[in-house]
């Protein structure tokens, strides 16, 4: 498999379940209200945590199609900072997770063997705050196994 398949492998269990639970199925189906729950004020919500894979996954997607990022002044990644509620979240994330998959299909080999550590390391970033996720949902108890991967 070359570099592409496997990174394209990796957008796609952030996206859907493989044989693992994906971003996308572990916020599936949650209330706004449940995205908001933290079991203690010094942990983050599934809101916040979806907040701040937005921020990087669009930075870096920004970054590999030559777009500039904005400064960002305030060092807060987990913050709503474009104000959406919480369905507008859920679709925004599910955009550019498509887009990821969508560029990388399209890009020629060199930029993508040259951006692809970073990319490699934004998916994996990702999955590690999908297994925060769970385990969230598994303490408020609003977590069905059946949304799990069958094994």
């Amino acid at each position: 498999m070359n570099v592409k398949g496997i990174l394209l492998a990796q957008l796609n269990a952030c996206h859907e379940n493989t044989w693992f639970v994906s971003l996308l199925n572990s916020i599936d189906g949650l209330t706004e209200e449940q995205a908001n729950w933290k079991p203690s004020e010094t942990n983050n919500s599934i809101f916040e945590i979806v907040n701040h894979l937005i921020f990087y996954n669009q930075r870096y997607l920004n970054r590999f199609k030559d777009i500039p990022n904005e400064r960002n002044e305030d060092n807060n990644t987990f913050r709503n900072k474009e104000e959406l509620n919480w369905n507008d979240t859920v679709k925004r994330i599910n955009d550019i997770m498509s887009e990821w998959k969508n560029v990388v299909e399209e890009v020629e080999a060199k930029k993508l063997d040259d951006f692809a550590p970073e990319l490699a390391h934004l998916t994996i970033h990702t999955t590690y705050h999908t297994g925060q996720i769970l385990y969230i949902r598994k303490l408020q108890d609003t977590w069905n196994p059946k949304g799990g991967v069958k094994g």
